[in-house]
């Protein structure tokens, strides 16, 4: 089975237990107006562009097959519609400004890579972490990836936006040992204002996911954008609907941060960048404690 991801990273020790591996897929369904991912958002392969270090000299407009290149007197400029993403552009460059974010992988060759880190999982309680972009939007290489990590005896882990089909919970929950679960608001118009969807199938996905695995097999992850659900009005919202449905596992906050405004500008992507504005630390350490007295326990990854 082959699939698209954009990054294999090894040792990693946020992600879930232990020391683990992240297997990247490309694409996602949802378009958060903070995404910290641009080259995830994408399904297919792209090229992306460092203009701070390109020195217009034109060797890759020469060498493009496709005549999807265009120099100007600031940067070179690429029409989409005509790259096939092969490449040639990349291997030209001299200062290396180019590169291909995202590759068509099959199951085996991602095992193959993951089983060098097998000692790590072992002494540490590893395992592997399926993220993205969103690895439900490539089911069945996910599924594939999952069921041969499971024959080989390591923890699964997946980070998923939760933006998936009902009929899709039942094949994952045997798969997956935890789920790190994103909730980023309770409110189905803000939701959707801010990324594209509504989150109505998020959370039935959650509170179905949650009756299954229990408090030990989900964990409720908010990203704390600014101006989106950083007041108490969405905070209460969210631990309300936790409490609702008696979910009283860990809580793991994800504040927002600036530094992705140079990966959309590598991506072309520059004109869609939103700064969101800024969180502060007396900010965060207000909602952490807003939580922990709604009988939660948070944990605040920087």
């Amino acid at each position: 089975m082959k699939g698209v991801i954009f990054d294999i990273s090894h040792y990693a020790i946020y992600d879930g237990p232990g020391i683990r591996t992240i297997v990247f897929l490309k694409g996602c369904p949802l378009h958060c107006l903070w995404c910290h991912n641009p080259e995830s958002q994408i399904f297919n392969p792209q090229v992306s562009y460092f203009r701070e270090k390109c020195i217009l000299c034109g060797k890759c407009v020469e060498v493009c097959p496709n005549e999807a290149l265009i120099i100007s007197e600031e940067s070179v400029i690429r029409e989409y519609d005509k790259c096939d993403v092969c490449g040639t552009c990349v291997e030209v460059c001299p200062n290396q400004v180019m590169e291909v974010v995202g590759k068509f992988i099959d199951t085996e060759e991602i095992i193959k890579q993951i089983m060098v880190d097998k000692p790590f999982y072992d002494n540490s309680g590893g395992g592997v972490t399926i993220s993205g972009g969103e690895p439900t939007a490539q089911p069945k290489f996910l599924i594939s990836i999952l069921k041969a990590l499971k024959e080989k005896g390591i923890h699964t882990a997946i980070e998923t936006c939760g933006f998936f089909k009902e009929s899709l919970v039942e094949k994952l929950v045997g798969l997956i040992d935890l789920f790190l679960f994103d909730i980023k608001h309770f409110e189905p118009d803000i939701h959707k204002k801010f990324t594209g969807v509504s989150n109505e199938r998020i959370l039935f996905n959650f509170e179905k996911i949650h009756k299954i695995v229990g408090d030990q097999g989900i964990i409720c992850r908010i990203p704390i954008i600014p101006g989106v659900n950083d007041d108490n009005h969405a905070i209460d919202g969210i631990t309300s609907f936790l409490k609702k449905i008696n979910y009283m596992g860990e809580v793991h906050l994800m504040p927002y941060n600036k530094m992705a405004k140079t990966k959309y500008e590598k991506m072309g992507m520059g004109d869609i960048y939103k700064d969101m504005g800024d969180l502060t630390e007396e900010n965060l350490n207000e909602i952490v404690e807003r939580i922990n007295n709604r009988g939660f326990t948070t944990v605040c990854n920087h």
